[in-house]
This record gives structure tokens, sequence and C-alpha cells, in this order.
């Protein structure tokens, strides 16, 4: 069994957040972002979902935004898994690569969350999904395409 660095928490209901492609072969793009829901996070990795195909690849650097606890987060990493969750929707495991000062930011925020969660049961703030995973993936991919 694989020992993990940081500990991990299930989001239920997952966190909205924004991603972009920032980086590919060492090229810096500067393209739009899109809706995701990370299902699970760390302070060395996340799990998210989105409607977009993307290639698991260590040269594709993406950047996530997000907010827990009115905290703005920003964390970058690169795909080392993916699999299909649903028709449409895929899911995709990332480390993250930071600065270690950032990874333990992060690993602090998640472990605020988790007891936050364990004691209360009661969301804290933050861009938590009120609603069904695959009915807003399925309106961020409709939404998109009429932009295209």
């Amino acid at each position: 069994m694989q020992q993990r660095e940081y500990f991990r928490l299930k989001l239920d209901p997952p966190l909205c957040a924004d991603m972009t492609i920032v980086m590919i072969k060492g090229k810096t793009l500067e393209v739009g972002s899109t809706k995701v829901l990370i299902e699970d996070i760390s302070g060395g990795g996340l799990r998210f979902l989105t409607h977009l195909k993307l290639p698991v690849h260590d040269q594709l650097v993406l950047q996530f935004d997000t907010e827990v606890f009115s905290q703005c987060l920003q964390m970058y990493g690169h795909i080392v898994r993916s699999a299909q969750w649903d028709v449409g929707i895929n899911e995709y495991a990332v480390k993250l690569t930071m600065e270690e000062a950032v990874h333990r930011e992060i690993n602090r925020v998640v472990n605020r969350l988790a007891i936050r969660l364990r004691q209360k049961g009661a969301l804290p703030d933050g861009s938590f999904l009120q609603g069904d995973r695959r009915e807003y993936l399925t309106a961020i991919r409709l939404m998109e395409e009429q932009w295209m």
C-alpha cells in the first residue's frame, strides 16, 4: 500500500475551482480557464473532475484557483493519472509542484477543513458545490460550447 506524505481529504460536496493551463513543455500560455470540481485534496496533490480531455503529462502545468475559509488558494501541478468518471466527464489526479512552504500552507488548510467538517458537520465559507456534479459539469460544457 502506498503511504502518502500528506493527509488527503475527500470533499463531499466538492470544491469548485478555476483551472487554467499555464505551461506546456516550458512555454507559458495565456488561455482562458474552465470550472472544475476538486474531489479530494492534500498538501501534495488533488483529484478533480472536468468535461475536458487532458493528457497525462508532466510538461503540462495546470493552475487551480479556489476558496476555502474565505482564503484564496492557488495551486500548480501536473496530471499523473486519468480515468473516465462518467460519460463525458473525466477524473484526473494531479501532483502539486510548488515550493515546500506552499505545500505546507495547503496542508494546514486541509487539516483545518477536516477538523471543521468532523466537529460541526457544516461547510465553512468556500467555493463548495451546491447541487449535482453531473449537472454542474454538463452546464459548464454547454456554456463553453456556446462561446466557441
